[in-house]
């Protein structure tokens, strides 16, 4: 490991090369990034977008009799080396070149919705990938677009915060809303009336009426706000939390889950929290399903679409910045590395651009807006100056999953938004089960939300790795085709579900995400963890981001900027 000292010694640019490749990091070079890199050190804006067009005809490699995409999209990184998990900070930063009043660390929704909130303030959003939009980037094949990871957000209540950013995105415009039961796949064959119970025997059918009673007591009156609201009563919600999700569903309903619906229950689990229902919190669990009560907005692209409306909305700031200094606002390809505070009432920012040097600005305010596995790594000496936030950081923990796309040129007749595929009885339920056994959980029409009837179509697969050693499954021993070999019988078997030839499969694309969902245990909530993980660092520090309530949730990253963007904003 390189100390500080040494670092600079041995050429700054040829020494951050080194390190970053010794951790399996890719950062943009300049031959990749051509003549579009600015004076900031960003890529070209029009490289940036949160959308990446697929060619109509794209070259494949055939796997068992599929054609796949040469590799993975999502997570760069090499094989055999997880990034962010050693020395990306050991750098004396140089001096700053720049002093802004907001910098923001990450470029998914949370950072290009914080910087929107922000945006009179001409914030400075760093995203170390080629692309904003962070797990919510997509893809256009033709007409259609499709996510490469979050899919859709809740129905939003009437006059709330999101109803209104909603509106300023324009997804009332574009959303197909989808509402009503899922669709589950149970030995092979799709079934309409699952839940109902309606094949079950006498003791099993009461079982499903007692869970739908649930469910709809549980979205109807009891329903557990989270983020928590100021003023509220929230104890009930901090016992909540303290169970298991399993403990609560079988508390309340009085009697065992039988085994088929509870495979149901685990696939919608894994599918949403990349975990088991006893591993998350009951207050988590029924945040989510209970919400799904109240409909989906779907949108094209999923919520690549927010991404790509809010990087447009924020690329017009650079219509006052002289054309050498751009891109200004938006900076891709620019990985930050250290945080640290600088006197009273300064933070310096040292990141690698995408020229792979490393530079400094100083801001008057941060807003770190990516996972807390990164910060406790990227702020310098956290651990001795917060040593509550320290370890309130080291109590969440995240989970890997990987998504593939299907491309047919074929349309698909039954008219569906997701299929849970729990298969028979012995659907996993432990995560050595759940490691024994991994595999696509659910199928999404990715094309949901078209407008218009199309000769092709998507398939979205969401392969959960609910274990935690998951995400090296995605870098190590082949990856690529050991996935890709595992994926061809589970998409044959689901093509000859949809009663779709397999001939009709253009390609299939694969996005792996190592470190996507965070954890939501039972307890982080009810034991003031999340407290320690929200507050702002001396003033000068804030956080932004899906896991501040360990919650997979779009709706979490939106709600808790508008809650900070003001404290930000203050004093500026």
């Amino acid at each position: 490991m390189l100390s500080r000292r040494s670092f600079l010694r041995s050429g700054m640019s040829a020494a951050t090369i080194g390190v970053l490749a010794k951790h399996g990091i890719s950062i943009a070079s300049a031959s990749d990034a051509g003549d579009g890199i600015g004076g900031s050190g960003g890529l070209g804006l029009d490289r940036t977008r949160p959308f990446h067009r697929v060619p109509l005809h794209p070259e494949s490699t055939m796997v068992d009799g599929l054609p796949f995409a040469n590799w993975f999209t999502g997570d760069r990184f090499s094989n055999e080396s997880v990034p962010f998990h050693n020395c990306e900070n050991c750098v004396d930063p140089p001096a700053p070149t720049e002093e802004i009043d907001i910098a923001i660390v990450g470029g998914g929704i949370s950072g290009l919705s914080t910087a929107y909130l922000l945006r009179e303030h001409n914030p400075v959003v760093l995203e170390f990938r080629p692309r904003f939009g962070g797990v919510a980037q997509g893809e256009i094949w033709g007409s259609t677009r499709y996510s490469l990871g979050n899919a859709y957000v809740i129905t939003p209540d009437s006059g709330s915060f999101l109803e209104s950013f909603y509106n300023e995105m324009g997804l009332p415009g574009v959303v197909r809303v989808h509402s009503g039961e899922d669709l589950i796949e149970v030995g092979g064959k799709i079934l309409d009336d699952f839940w109902s119970g309606s094949a079950k025997s006498p003791k099993d059918q009461l079982a499903y009426q007692r869970y739908a009673e649930v469910v709809t007591r549980m979205a109807e009156e009891n329903y557990p706000e989270i983020p928590l609201i100021e003023g509220k009563d929230n104890q009930w919600i901090l016992e909540l939390d303290s169970k298991t999700f399993r403990q609560d569903i079988e508390d309340q309903m009085g009697m065992e889950v039988p085994p088929l619906l509870a495979g149901a229950i685990q696939a919608y689990c894994y599918s949403s929290f990349c975990a088991g229902w006893e591993e998350i919190s009951a207050a988590s669990g029924w945040n989510f399903l209970a919400a799904e009560e109240f409909g989906r907005w779907v949108c094209p692209g999923g919520m690549a679409y927010m991404s790509h409306v809010l990087w447009n909305k924020l690329s017009q700031l650079d219509k006052n910045v002289p054309a050498a200094n751009r891109p200004h606002h938006l900076r891709a390809g620019c990985m930050v590395v250290d945080v640290r505070l600088v006197g009273k009432n300064r933070v310096q920012v040292a990141y690698i651009d995408a020229r792979n040097e490393l530079r400094s600005l100083l801001a008057k305010r941060v807003v770190m807006c990516c996972p807390k596995f990164l910060c406790k790594y990227i702020q310098t000496d956290l651990e001795r100056l917060d040593t509550p936030k320290w370890d309130a950081m080291h109590q969440f923990g995240t989970r890997a999953y990987l998504v593939a796309n299907v491309l047919l040129d074929t349309p698909v007749d039954l008219d569906f938004y997701d299929v849970f595929l729990v298969g028979d009885e012995h659907f996993p339920m432990t995560d050595g089960e759940a490691e024994d056994g991994s595999r696509v959980v659910d199928m999404l029409s990715g094309h949901y939300a078209r407008r218009r009837e199309g000769r092709r179509s998507v398939l979205t697969l969401y392969w959960p790795l609910p274990f935690d050693t998951g995400r090296f499954t995605l870098i190590m021993n082949e990856p690529w085709q050991t996935y890709a070999s595992s994926l061809v019988p589970q998409i044959k078997q689901m093509l000859a579900m949809l009663k779709v030839p397999v001939s009709a499969v253009r390609q299939v694309r694969m996005t792996r995400w190592g470190h996507s969902l965070p954890l939501a245990t039972p307890g982080l909530i009810a034991s003031g963890a999340v407290d320690e993980i929200r507050r702002p660092f001396e003033g000068r520090v804030f956080y932004v981001n899906q896991d501040n309530w360990a919650l997979p949730a779009v709706e979490n990253c939106l709600l808790d900027a508008e809650i900070f963007t003001p404290q930000i904003a203050a004093g500026l």
